[in-house]
């Protein structure tokens, strides 16, 4: 096989063609006839296009191929079922012909001397060969040596696997990399000395309930039970609080104790709930958190700070403690405002006006392809579930645990007659994180799709009788939120590529909305259930602002025309 030009995938043989080397092969053979050749180069187009890459970048190793192609999603490109397995076919008919449809080894670079000397050292078979393999092979490829390895290596490393993506998680492959790399350099004569920077996701800042006086978490537990169970002779709690604010409660008092004891108190002075409120001692926790925090406050310590006043008022400490707590919550507030940035660098996608449309047009697209399929199994079923969901998502954004806990006989009221029926979906106030009640009209393509479900494919998903729309493994329980949420995500990511797990419709569906219709919050208020049209706006202002200088563009192009109207406004 003949030398190809270098493949732009950052692991690969340089010597291995790619998919752009395979296309400019079958179009310069003129012996294959002409609709091979379209039908051949269509094919690897295809693929490349369905996975997301450039066809340079996808080395053509069948190791390779198997890979990627798991991560396809041809739908995104409106190619059916059957398009994307005839390109798939017509691919190893490529291969086969290219003499690569059983190459033996890798699609990855030789290791150079230098790294095959290296690797020698190394115990096979064992975890430490197993973590370095890949960055052996990358700097090999890279004509990086050994004796030049360092952390901007391993930081270059890390982007070339998110370049790659075929690996599932290349933090943890990176982080592998670097801690074997450092137990070579310990254990293995002659390896090169260079110490690796080791990356973490863990955080362990707060010290064990074992470290404390045993006294002190029996106090905290009291204090979640009284929290926990509406008691009618406790008058500092209006209502039971909700398993998951106490489990924010368990941790917060849990990281306080720590930054007491962190800020030089000893951790045997801490025998109860009351030890930490003592102004003074509150004060260096707080302190602590502060100073630790490069000398500002942030949204976790503010909220701590904030809590304290209530706990000491809860424990009946005296006004004076109160007052000196209420001053220390005052000097660290900090109000959040608006949505992460993760949230809005992730709903730019839906300035893209195909995206939205996408989106909006996926449940429908959903249904009509298994409509049109002559299968009618638990996969088509589960399809035309997570198109449900979809779709009651789109005409009401509630929240994942709502979603999946819908029961038929509870959250779907029938209204009207018969010949005039309408569906609204339902949740009463103590089901809501807020405890706003919720009700949603469902359009008439949700009602069509819903019943379309309940009559025809539910069934398939659940033995016996189930109360629940989306039901779970027994017919007692519904769905958990996670899977379905991964069903949305997935399925969605499958035709639209966008990456929309569940909780983020809520923020889709809002901006989807002001971008059409500037400035009317209050709308987006109530179909959120926000209790303060505040919220709404800190959230909105700012990703609506492009939508707004497109609506003033429009206005100043309007204008230039000679209309001195309004132009315009965005689609």
């Amino acid at each position: 096989m003949a030398t190809t030009p270098s493949s732009r995938n950052p692991f690969a043989d340089p010597t291995l063609p790619t998919f752009a080397d395979l296309i400019g092969r079958i179009q310069a053979d003129e012996g294959l006839p002409p609709r091979t050749r379209q039908n051949w180069t269509w094919a690897l187009r295809a693929v490349a296009r369905a996975v997301g890459n450039d066809p340079a970048a996808v080395p053509a190793h069948p190791e390779f191929l198997r890979k990627l192609l798991g991560q396809a999603a041809p739908a995104s490109l409106g190619m059916s079922r059957a398009a994307w397995n005839n390109a798939r076919s017509l691919m190893g008919k490529v291969l086969e012909w290219a003499g690569l449809a059983s190459i033996p080894g890798h699609y990855q670079a030789r290791f150079s001397p230098a790294w095959e000397e290296l690797w020698a050292k190394l115990p096979p078979g064992t975890a430490i060969s197993h973590q370095s393999s890949r960055l052996f092979h990358y700097a090999s490829a890279q004509g990086i040596e050994p004796i030049d390895m360092n952390d901007e290596v391993i930081a270059s490393f890390h982007e070339a696997l998110v370049t790659e993506s075929i690996v599932p998680d290349p933090y943890e492959i990176r982080r592998g990399a670097a801690k074997s790399w450092n137990n070579a350099a310990e254990r293995i004569p002659g390896w090169p000395q260079t110490c690796l920077s080791v990356p973490s996701r863990k955080r362990s800042f707060s010290m064990s309930w074992a470290d404390f006086p045993p006294t002190f978490e029996a106090d905290v537990e009291v204090y979640l039970r009284r929290a926990a169970g509406l008691d009618l002779d406790d008058d500092h709690f209006t209502r039971a609080q909700r398993p998951a604010t106490i489990d924010t409660r368990r941790k917060q008092l849990r990281l306080f104790a720590t930054a007491i004891v962190k800020s030089g108190i000893a951790a045997d002075a801490l025998v109860d709930l009351r030890a930490t409120l003592v102004p003074e001692v509150a004060a260096r926790g707080l302190q602590y958190l502060f100073d630790r925090n490069a000398g500002a406050s942030s949204v976790q310590i503010s909220n701590l700070a904030d809590f304290l006043p209530t706990l000491a008022a809860r424990l009946d400490i005296p006004e004076a403690t109160i007052a000196r707590l209420r001053t220390m919550k005052k000097k660290l507030k900090v109000t959040q405002h608006g949505m992460t940035a993760r949230n809005r660098e992730a709903l730019r996608a839906f300035d893209d006006r195909a995206a939205v449309e996408a989106l909006l047009r996926l449940p429908q697209r959903i249904l009509r392809e298994m409509q049109a399929s002559s299968r009618t199994g638990y996969r088509e079923a589960k399809m035309i579930q997570t198109a449900l969901a979809i779709e009651l998502l789109l005409n009401a954004p509630v929240r994942i645990q709502n979603l999946a806990s819908i029961r038929l006989d509870r959250h779907l009221l029938e209204v009207g007659a018969r010949k005039a029926r309408a569906v609204h979906l339902h949740f009463v106030a103590d089901e809501v994180k807020n405890r706003n009640d919720l009700e949603f009209p469902l359009m008439a393509d949700s009602v069509g799709l819903l019943d379309t479900y309940i009559n025809e494919w539910r069934p398939l998903l659940t033995i016996g009788q189930s109360r629940f729309l989306f039901p779970g493994k027994t017919p007692d329980r519904n769905k958990g939120n996670g899977a379905l949420s991964s069903q949305i995500k997935e399925l969605v990511h499958d035709y639209t590529r966008l990456d929309m797990p569940a909780h983020r419709f809520r923020h889709a569906v809002g901006k989807i909305f002001l971008d059409r219709n500037p400035g009317q919050y209050e709308v987006v208020r109530q179909l959120l259930g926000h209790k303060d049209i505040k919220t709404t706006i800190a959230f909105y202002a700012g990703a609506e602002s492009a939508s707004a200088a497109r609506h003033y563009a429009q206005t100043i192009l309007g204008i230039r025309a000679g209309n001195l109207g309004v132009g315009a406004p965005h689609a």
